[in-house]
Parts: structure tokens; C-alpha cells; sequence
């Protein structure tokens, strides 16, 4: 069973008053019941009082009458004396003995052992007192004349000393236990009125505390609260909703600090907005700037495959120079030992001349072609080198983006990062082998220069020996340089052959950063299209609430950017 907060508050309210007005009800109850038993205790001892007093006052009347009077005439006197229907004197002296008393029998009689039913003795106790303070008052029980029962009653009695008498009186209490009574039960009957009365009065005011209580809560808790209440079951996302402020109690300040929430969070969905926007916009951006890096890794790996083959056709021509060099060098020493054999041997070696001029050319052909095909080279490095940079400044800018995508992006920032770790990775095998490919276009110009050189001596020495076998002699050192310069050449042919392989493996180093770059654009591609996915759902939650600054955030928000 539901229990709603204005029933329970106005159930404690309730509980609260009824118990307060329970309380004050039974003590103002009690406090009539005990001023009613005071009034009848009092009116009983203003009875009492009353009587006490009358007695008292016949017998000092008697006293001052008798006083006067002779003994015996005062004994006859007071067997007389009589008040009311029942009352009488009677005279007894110290010692108990009965002197005078309307009933004869009693007289001249020691009276030391009439007592009541409660065991009081009744002569003992006046002569004790009259003998201690003179006068005083003896309550007992007693039979009324012509009754069995026995009735409560009081005596007084008062001594004159100078006769050695003690003249007392008494009367029955009946009548004022019957006035006590009557007395008692009306106001047994006027305090049961005055109950009422109050009972009466205090229901009136617990329902008046009560629909004031409900008015109260009504007011002040329930009405605030059910405003709230209904507030947030309406609520709907609609964050331009406020609760009216009534009081500066903690429902007031509930209300205020929902205010102040459902404006918050306005002010928080505004700027969420705002920024699923940004965060929409740089998303195409960055997706739009991968697509061109794709694009410029694939010419770029499309380059590095041109500059292999290239490169691997280089090296093959360098190895078939080496291998031609070798030759030249053993015909050039071979030469050198015909020369010094003599002249028989002068028809082969125009002969061998003659291939060595052949080959010479050939070689001298070929090493022209390797250093037009260095420069080239050359040329390809500088696109490399070119590719490279541009590689960096998109890599510095995808860097510069995945810093302001903030948390979403560092991923991508990683990526980046390591795009321009290879970009600079390619610059430096570019110098490296640019280095390389200096040495080699030095080694060409040395060898172009000592081919032709040798061609120069080996026509003059073919001139010389088909004129004189004399010559022969001087043309041994000329062979003998040219075996030097035979055995130089092979020597740079080897380098260059180096150099290329070296090249080669740059270059497939380069194909491999080209293919890993490629692959972590295609990763970044991906990740690119899982953050839109993410923005576009982000926008699709936000568009659920309804604030004031939404549209014109979105309104606002800013173009895509282009690298």
C-alpha cells in the first residue's frame, strides 16, 4: 500500500497533537478530579469544624454556668441541660468516675473501661487529655439511642480544676457523612460536566490544529513537492522547465537547487552539443586528409617500386662492369707479359689492342650511362625527399589534429607520430643515399677520365707498334699503367656495385615504411569512421534533450577544416 508524504505528515502531525492533547487532558482531568476530592475533604473538615466548634461551645457555656453554682445544684443543673434532639452533658472527675450523666445507672460508676469497638477507651482518653492540656477532643464509635449500630462520634470535654471535674459532650458524625455524600456526589456531577466540557473543547481545537496542520502541509510541503513531482515525471528531457519558489525552507531549497541543476545541465547539454558538432566536423576533416595521405603513400609506394627496379637494373649493369673491369685487368696483364716477350708477339697484341680499344669504349659507354643514371637517381631523390617533407607536414598536422580531438584521438596522435618518425627515417636514408650516389658520380668521373686517358695511350701504342717493335718498349709502360688504371676501374666498378645493393636495400626499406604507412592510414581510416559512428550517435542523445542554447550552438558550430 502506497503511503503519499502529506499522509504521513499529517499522520505525525496528528499522532503528535492527539498524544500533547492526551497528556494535558488526562492531567486538567485529574487536576479537576483532585480540586473535587480537596473540596469534599474540605467541606468535610468545615463540617467537622463546625461541629467541633458547637460542642466546644456548649460546654464552655456549661462550664461558666456550672462554675458558678454550688456541687449539687450544678449536678442537678447539667442532668438538665440539652441541645438538639440527642444531645446532653455529662460531668465525671481524674478518676474516671461517673458524676453526672442523663442514663442513672452510669453514675457514681468507674468508667475506666468503656471503650469503642476500635479499642479506644473513651473516659481514659478525656480524663488524659483534660489532665495535659485542660481541654480536648476524643473521636470514637458509639451506639445512637434506641440503634445497635454503632456510629462515629466526636466528645470535647473541659476540665474546671478547682472542682476536679471534667464536663463534656459529644455528637454523632452520621449526618455529616451523609452531608459528605450528597456534597460528593454533586460534585462527582459538576466535575464530570466540567470533563465533558473540556474533552468537548479539546476535540474542537485538535480538528481545528488539524485542518490547520493540513492546511500547512498543503501549503508549504505537499503542494511544493507535488509541483516537483509532477515536474519530473513530465520532464520529458525538457531542460527549460522550472519549479516555482514558495519559501525559504528545505522544500524551497529543493526547488531552487533543481533549478539550478535542470540550469546547469542546460548550460552542460548546449556546450555538449556545440562540441559533437566540432567533434563531427573535425572527424570528416581528418578523414578527408587520410584519404589524401592514402592517396600520396600509394604514388609514393608506386615511386619506390619504379626506383627499385630501377636501382636493381643499376646494380646488375654495375655487377657486368666488375666482371668487364676483371677482364681488362688480366688483358692488361696479359698484354704486359706479351710485350716483354718480344716482337713475335706484336701482331696480337694490335690485335688485343684492338679489343682492349673495343672494350674500352664499350666500358667507357657504359660508365657514361651509369653516371647519366646516377643523376637521375639524384632526381628520384629529391621527389623521396620531397614526399618525405610532405609526409612530415601531414603528419605534423594529424598530430596537431588528434591533439584537439583530445581524448578520442590519441590514437590517431600515435599514428602520426610514427608517420613522421619514417618520414624523417626516409630523409635520412635519401641523404644517405645521395651520399652514396655522390661517391659513385666521383668514381664515374675518375673512371671516364682514366678511360679515356687509357684510350689516348692504347692508340698511340697501336700506332707505335705498327710502326717499329721499338716502341714496344715504351709501350710497356704504358701497358703497365694501363693495367693500373684496368685494376682501378674494377676496383670503383665494386664500389659502385656496393653502393648499389646498398641503395637497393634503402629502397625496400623505404617500400616497407611506405607499406606500414599505408596500413596505419588505413587503421586511422578506420578509426576515423568509429569516431563519426561515435559523434553521430552522441548528436542523435543530445538532440533527445530540449534546451534553450541548442540550435543556436549548433547554428554556430564551426566549418570543417581542410589541410
Amino acid at each position: 500500500m502506497r503511503i503519499t508524504l502529506r499522509k504521513k505528515v499529517l499522520g505525525l502531525t496528528l499522532v503528535c497533537i492527539f498524544s500533547i492533547a492526551t497528556v494535558i487532558s488526562v492531567i486538567s482531568i485529574v487536576n479537576i478530579i483532585s480540586r473535587g476530592d480537596e473540596r469534599i475533604s474540605a467541606y468535610r473538615a468545615t463540617l467537622v469544624s463546625e461541629r467541633r466548634q458547637q460542642i466546644k461551645g456548649y460546654v464552655d457555656m456549661a462550664v461558666r454556668v456550672l462554675e458558678k453554682m454550688p456541687p449539687d445544684e450544678a449536678i442537678k443543673v447539667s442532668k438538665n441541660m440539652r441541645y438538639g434532639q440527642t444531645g446532653y452533658l455529662w460531668i465525671n472527675d481524674f478518676k474516671n468516675i461517673m458524676i453526672s450523666h442523663p442514663d442513672p445507672r452510669l453514675e457514681g460508676k468507674d468508667q475506666s473501661d468503656l471503650r469503642d469497638p476500635n479499642g479506644v477507651y473513651i473516659l481514659r482518653e478525656i480524663t488524659r487529655i483534660c489532665r495535659e492540656k485542660g481541654e480536648g477532643y476524643v473521636d470514637y464509635m458509639w451506639k445512637m439511642p434506641g440503634q445497635e449500630e454503632m456510629k462515629p462520634k466526636i466528645s470535647y470535654a473541659k476540665a474546671i480544676p478547682s472542682r476536679n471535674w471534667i464536663i463534656g459532650t459529644g455528637v454523632y458524625m452520621d449526618d455529616i457523612n451523609t452531608a459528605v455524600v450528597k456534597e460528593q456526589n454533586a460534585i462527582k456531577r459538576e466535575v464530570s460536566k466540567s470533563i465533558i466540557q473540556y474533552v468537548a473543547i479539546t476535540l474542537a481545537l485538535l480538528a481545528l490544529l488539524q485542518a490547520a496542520a493540513f492546511l500547512m502541509v498543503k501549503r508549504f510541503i505537499s503542494g511544493p513537492i507535488e509541483e516537483i513531482s509532477n515536474t519530473l515525471k513530465n520532464f520529458k528531457n525538457d531542460l527549460t522547465v522550472a519549479v516555482s519558489v514558495t519559501s525559504n525552507d528545505e522544500v524551497g531549497e529543493l526547488a531552487s537547487w533543481f533549478n539550478e541543476h535542470i540550469k546547469g545541465l542546460n548550460q552542460v547539454i548546449g556546450k555538449v552539443s556545440c562540441i559533437t558538432e566540432r567533434i563531427c566536423s573535425h572527424a570528416g576533416a581528418i578523414a578527408l586528409t587520410m584519404d589524401q595521405q592514402s592517396g600520396f603513400s600509394t604514388q609514393l609506394s608506386s615511386s619506390v617500386v619504379e626506383i627499385s627496379s630501377t636501382m636493381e637494373e643499376f646494380s646488375s649493369t654495375a655487377s657486368q662492369i666488375a666482371q668487364h673491369s676483371q677482364s681488362v685487368v688480366e688483358r692488361a696483364d696479359k698484354t704486359l707479359d706479351d710485350t716483354k716477350i718480344g716482337a713475335a708477339e706484336v701482331e696480337n697484341l694490335n690485335f688485343k689492342i684492338n679489343d682492349i680499344s673495343h672494350n674500352i669504349q664499350t666500358n667507357l659507354g657504359e660508365i657514361v650511362e651509369l653516371g647519366r643514371k646516377s643523376k637521375e637517381i639524384n632526381k628520384v631523390m629529391e621527389i623521396i625527399n620531397n614526399i618525405a617533407n610532405q609526409t612530415k607536414l601531414i603528419a605534423f598536422n594529424a598530430a596537431l589534429e588528434a591533439a584537439s580531438a583530445g581524448e578520442s584521438g590519441k590514437r590517431f596522435g600515435v599514428v602520426a607520430v610514427e608517420i613522421r618518425r619514417l618520414a624523417d627515417s626516409v630523409v635520412e636514408s635519401t641523404s644517405e643515399i645521395e651520399g652514396k650516389i655522390t661517391e659513385i658520380l666521383d668514381s664515374v668521373n675518375r673512371l671516364v677520365m682514366s678511360s679515356e686517358k687509357s684510350f689516348l695511350l692504347i692508340q698511340e701504342g697501336q700506332e707505335y707498334a705498327s710502326h717499329t717493335v721499338a716502341m714496344l718498349i715504351e709501350s710497356v709502360d704504358g701497358v703497365d699503367e694501363t693495367a693500373s688504371a684496368a685494376r682501378q676501374i674494377s676496383l670503383s666498378t665494386q664500389q659502385q656495385q656496393i653502393a648499389s645493393s646498398q641503395v637497393v636495400l634503402a629502397l625496400k626499406d623505404i617500400d616497407q615504411g611506405v607499406r606500414f604507412a599505408t596500413d596505419s592510414i588505413h587503421e586511422t581510416n578506420s578509426a576515423t569512421d568509429e569516431l563519426l559512428g561515435l559523434s553521430e550517435q552522441l548528436r542523435t542523445l543530445v538532440h533527445t534533450f530540449k534546451a534553450d542554447n541548442l540550435s543556436s550552438e549548433q547554428g554556430s558550430s564551426p566549418a570543417p577544416e581542410t589541410l
